[in-house]
């Protein structure tokens, strides 16, 4: 003969049990904004645990609940943070480009390949079209013979000690930076990457 349960203590199980779906739908729900803060903002992890620090000008590992976060801060080299899963590693290689590759992968596929390089730590080499003093900014152009895959790649320069007067027009210069602003709505497309160091020029 089949059991049954007390309904005093079905009542309490069921209560017990729809308490703790609202504590894992609250977790779930703190651990999202806390990783779309870093992801969209660049603010905190709150709920991780930072881990190490790294001896390469200031790079922070934290661990939280199924995440990890890496925030980068190279002396002179990445400056852009990394969410991933815990067995996401530290990597301070660039991606190297092209700007002729860039400009066909972003004119051929300009969402796909957006996605694909949104937030991507990129080494680029290119000729200097523009300097901006004011705003620390050099601008690296390419264009084929009849401008179909013309491309602008404004670097922001981050690093302190920089004398803007060091640079020329025309010169030929590597830059690494981070993947953040793309623009096909004119002719000329344009790339914005963020925290970039010349490292050759």
């Amino acid at each position: 003969m089949k059991r049954e349960i007390p309904k005093e203590l079905e009542a309490k199980l069921k209560k017990n049990m729809t308490r703790l779906v609202y504590v894992v739908i609250a977790i779930v729900l703190l651990i999202s904004i806390d990783i779309l803060l870093v992801a969209k903002l660049n603010v905190g992890p709150f709920l991780a645990i930072r881990t190490k620090v790294y001896k390469d000008g200031g790079t922070k590992e934290y661990y939280g609940l199924g995440y990890k976060v890496i925030k980068y801060h190279q002396t002179i080299g990445r400056r852009d943070t990394q969410i991933g899963f815990w067995n996401m590693s530290y990597s301070d290689k660039a991606t190297e480009i092209s700007m002729l590759d860039l400009a066909l992968e972003l004119r051929n596929y300009p969402t796909k390949n957006y996605k694909k390089f949104y937030n991507q730590f990129l080494q680029i080499e290119g000729t200097i079209s523009k300097i901006d003093k004011k705003k620390k900014q050099i601008t690296l152009h390419y264009s084929d013979d009849d401008g179909a895959y013309a491309l602008n790649v404004v670097c922001t320069l981050v690093d302190e000690k920089l004398d803007m007067d060091d640079f020329q027009k025309d010169e030929y210069v590597t830059v690494v930076g981070t993947f953040k602003e793309f623009n096909n709505k004119e002719k000329t497309m344009k790339v914005g990457l963020s925290n970039s160091f010349v490292v050759e020029a």
